[in-house]
């Protein structure tokens, strides 16, 4: 067999296995992420700890200090908890490919869904946002993407980066417009939140 084919296969076998490692989600308009969350806010992270769910298994409980609220009953200076689909328990380690990472002092955006009475970041990384100041002091976001997590459909992931005033716009057009951009939300659910 030559150099080459051994290569080809290779490089193909490779991919395989590294789709088979992906996580998949569908891409979704911040609006219609917006819709699909209970809320939506900015804070600091200020704490996590690995849990054990009985049908989930390993996750990760996350504390974030709220600074600001652009959906749901949640103040400022609250804290609010919500999980990731990973966590580490007593040297026990369980990854979901795809799903946001954080860090203590990390300040962030979230969109937060509930599923079955129980908060999580919404769409794995795909519904976290990096949380900066630039030159002028105007808070800027950007998706948080993480490798391993694969995005699919018609609607275009905005990476960003986005003012924090634009998401506010945004997500406040999304709660007085609750119809789903994405017709198979419409008409799987109906209207958002």
């Amino acid at each position: 067999m030559s150099l080459k084919k051994m290569l080809l296969g290779g490089t193909a076998l490779g991919l395989g296995v590294a789709a088979i490692q992906a996580s998949t989600v569908i891409g979704l308009s911040i609006s219609d992420q917006a819709r699909l969350s209970e809320m939506v806010v900015v804070g600091e992270v200020v704490g996590q700890r690995g849990v054990h769910h009985p049908d989930n298994g390993l996750e990760t409980a996350v504390t974030l200090r709220v600074a600001d609220v652009l959906k749901g009953s949640v103040r400022p200076n609250q804290t609010v908890v919500f999980h990731t689909r990973s966590g580490e328990v007593e040297g026990e380690l369980s990854e979901a490919m795809g799903e946001a990472v954080f860090q203590p002092g990390r300040r962030v955006l979230v969109f937060i869904e509930s599923v079955e009475g129980r908060r999580y970041n919404l769409g794995l990384s795909m519904g976290v946002w990096d949380a900066n100041e630039d030159r002028d002091g105007r808070v800027m976001l950007t998706r948080a993407l993480q490798d391993g997590l694969t995005v699919i459909g018609e609607d275009a992931v905005e990476p960003g980066p986005l003012s924090l005033d634009e998401m506010k716009d945004r997500v406040g057009d999304a709660r007085r417009n609750p119809r789903f951009d994405d017709e198979n939300l419409g008409s799987r659910l109906g209207q958002g939140r």
